[in-house]
């Protein structure tokens, strides 16, 4: 077999995405709104031999990056499941849940195979619905979005198990109903109106650390402190507990003030590995080079 190399893109989610992970979402079916972003990693199948690459991605940074490979990893073994995207989203999902046993919704891999902005609908009986928003509508949203690795590595699967076990699921799902209904409205936002209302995006925050205390660490808490006059709103990236976090700003110098002091912080070793990450939404999915 020649080399085949695939390529796919990792996520920001604007939504929580914790609706779109199991058992919530097959009791209740699950919605998320994320987006493609420009950094991709890479899976190449040579014979016998696969390696894979986040190329420069940090590790465990709440991009989704192990739906994105995992993907890229399962079509450059078998490029004929590129026939079926949707299939594909599902197969990556028993993959990682059945075959390894790592606990992960669908929106990691659902944002790499399709690329663009999109409101995924997961339905408890399998079936999954796209909604593709528009360029115009996604170019508002891109430009008030400023990215921030934090420097603290996650484990997506680790938080999973607190928030959806036996002794916390029950609690939680009048969080997850209720960041369900913000997803749909946020997409409304998108498509139905001229400006989108980044309150949205932090009342989704404000349940998502209702979960569990670990998904809210030290380091966000400082951050969202020392910048809470630069910016309407803030949240973490896929489970949260480290990894990445977004936050929304609409005015030009406000911006400009968020990133310098983002640099001061790095500069002074108070957050050593904190970094901000220059983004453009990614209309391409995984693709075979």
């Amino acid at each position: 077999m020649s080399k085949i190399e695939v390529t796919a893109p990792v996520r920001i989610d604007i939504s929580g995405g914790w609706p779109d992970s199991d058992p919530y979402r097959k009791d209740f079916g699950g919605v998320v709104l994320n987006a493609a972003i420009n950094c991709r990693v890479s899976a190449i199948f040579d014979g016998d031999n696969l390696t894979t690459s986040m190329e420069g991605i940090p590790k465990n940074s709440g991009l989704g990056t192990s739906g994105a490979i995992r993907s890229a990893y399962l079509a450059a073994s078998n490029p004929s499941l590129l026939s079926n995207r949707m299939d594909l989203i599902r197969r990556v999902h028993l993959f990682e849940n059945g075959v390894l046993n790592h606990r992960a919704g669908f929106q990691d891999q659902a944002a790499a195979i399709y690329g663009g902005v999109n409101f995924f609908e997961f339905m408890s009986n399998g079936a999954i619905r796209r909604i593709e928003i528009p360029k115009q509508s996604a170019d508002k949203l891109e430009k008030n979005l400023v990215l921030v690795y934090t420097g603290q590595t996650h484990l997506s699967a680790n938080i999973h198990d607190l928030v959806f076990g036996p002794e916390n699921y029950e609690r939680t799902i009048p969080l997850l109903d209720e960041m369900k209904l913000l997803t749909q409205r946020m997409k409304t936002s998108l498509l139905e109106t001229d400006e989108f209302d980044p309150a949205l995006i932090q009342k989704t925050w404000d349940l998502q650390r209702r979960l569990h205390p670990s998904i809210e660490t030290d380091c966000m808490k400082d951050l969202q402190e020392k910048f809470r006059s630069y910016y309407s709103a803030f949240r973490a990236t896929g489970a949260g507990g480290g990894g990445c976090v977004l936050f929304y700003t609409e005015d030009p110098d406000t911006r400009s003030y968020l990133l310098a002091g983002l640099t001061e912080l790095e500069s002074k070793g108070t957050y050593p590995e904190l970094r901000v990450i220059p983004f453009k939404f990614e209309y391409e999915g995984i693709k075979i080079n």
